[in-house]
């Protein structure tokens, strides 16, 4: 864009994530003229053998969006790790088994590195001439009218749209100036992020253990290594990350038990702070919120990717409603339609992800004695085993179009 110039676009994106895009390629879809803006622009080109430390659980619901707008083809299946069956149990060893044999499913989901998805995304986006992608740049300012909402670019250049697309992040600046507040909840856990090789491979099998300080998870992301998300207090995060390899290794082997056998590389460890947050509203004039700038959770489901697909699947199939009617496609009516239509599915699933953290990450006896009922109950009930399933799978309550088996 020229500086100091005024474009029209009848959708701006703000935020280049997997949300982001996927919103792209989907409203593109309609027929629509979408400008997607990302301050940084992503780098695809990384070493064949790195395996970055942000990765995603994709279940059956966000694997079909992601092949309904074609971004599922162009993922290697090398670089899309299925697991078939989940092991979780907590410092007591009360353990739940569930295995995607029992409702008929060849798995549970797939694991990928969060750059896989965004790189197959971006060039599902580089396919369709609707999309204008402007990156690097920011927004600056927002001014909305009772006609369109007008964004001011870092270049000086304006940029006048009917509806604006919030699609970046947690700390989203847009859910900012748009003035929409959130409520947030700390989690007083801190999660240590890494890889790890396995000497006798994961078994196809997604693990995760309780320990009072929080969750650890092993996530198959290779055919012998796992992504290691490990929820604990912030000083053990810390001596986590500053022990030597071996040390790590050897801690690592301890807190699950030994389940999975000798644990023999780990790559380089991150931390970070756990916290959720929940918009106040996920829409205002002629704007809606998707993904983690509407509501952040807990990873220990790996759900929050898959929350904010189902966002964009929505927002898309809203959209697409006020257009069969000839209503403008930021109708206040619609935008409405789309927050009750995934407020309170997004809410239940952070709520029960903070309840379900509490309850099994403390020593408390009577919580122990509760929990461990429940799993017993959940482990020897086949229909309340297959409801946990399907509804981690993504394919229970409302629906998205294009969350829908490949049309």
């Amino acid at each position: 864009m020229k500086k100091s110039s005024t474009h029209n676009s009848q959708v701006a994106i703000v935020g280049g994530g997997m949300v982001g895009a996927a919103s792209a390629c989907g409203l593109a879809d309609l027929g629509l003229d979408v400008t997607l803006i990302e301050h940084n622009r992503p780098d695809f080109d990384w070493p064949q053998d790195e395996i970055d430390l942000r990765v995603s659980a994709i279940n059956k619901a966000s694997q079909h969006l992601l092949g309904n707008l074609g971004a599922w083809q162009l993922i290697d299946d090398r670089d899309a790790v299925a697991y078939r069956e989940m092991r979780v149990w907590d410092s007591l060893s009360s353990e739940i088994h569930f295995d995607s044999a029992d409702i008929g499913e060849p798995d549970l989901g797939h694991i990928l590195q969060n750059r896989v998805i965004q790189r197959a995304l971006w060039q599902a986006m580089e396919k369709r001439p609707g999309i204008t992608v402007l990156s690097p740049c920011s927004v600056t300012d927002l001014q909305p009218s009772p006609e369109k909402i007008t964004l001011q670019l870092d270049d000086d250049a304006s940029l006048e749209s009917e509806l604006l697309v919030a699609a970046d992040g947690a700390r989203s600046r847009m859910r900012d100036e748009l003035g929409i507040g959130f409520s947030e909840f700390d989690f007083q856990q801190t999660a240590v992020v890494t890889t790890v090789r396995l000497a006798q491979g994961h078994a196809e099998t997604a693990w995760q253990r309780f320990l009072p300080e929080g969750p650890l998870a092993f996530l198959p992301i290779s055919t012998d290594q796992c992504s290691i998300v490990w929820s604990t207090t912030a000083d053990i995060a810390e001596k986590l990350v500053e022990m030597d390899d071996a040390a790590f290794c050897v801690a690592l082997n301890e807190a699950v038990e030994g389940r999975l056998g000798e644990i023999t590389e780990t790559s380089q460890r991150a931390r970070y702070p756990l916290r959720s947050i929940h918009a106040e509203s996920y829409i205002s004039s002629h704007a809606a919120l998707v993904g983690d700038a509407a509501h952040q959770i807990h990873p220990l489901a790996g759900q929050g990717v898959n929350l904010g697909f189902r966002d964009a699947g929505a927002l898309i199939d809203t959209v697409a409603s006020q257009l069969e009617r000839g209503r403008p496609i930021s109708n206040e009516q619609g935008l409405r339609a789309y927050e009750r239509t995934r407020r309170g599915d997004n809410l239940l699933m952070q709520k029960s992800m903070e309840g379900f953290n509490h309850l099994f990450s403390n020593d408390n006896s009577l919580l122990k004695l509760f929990r461990n009922g429940g799993q017993a109950a959940t482990q020897r009930l086949p229909l309340i085993k297959e409801g946990f399933m399907q509804h981690a799978l993504g394919t229970s309550g409302e629906i998205p179009s294009l969350c829908k088996k490949a049309m």
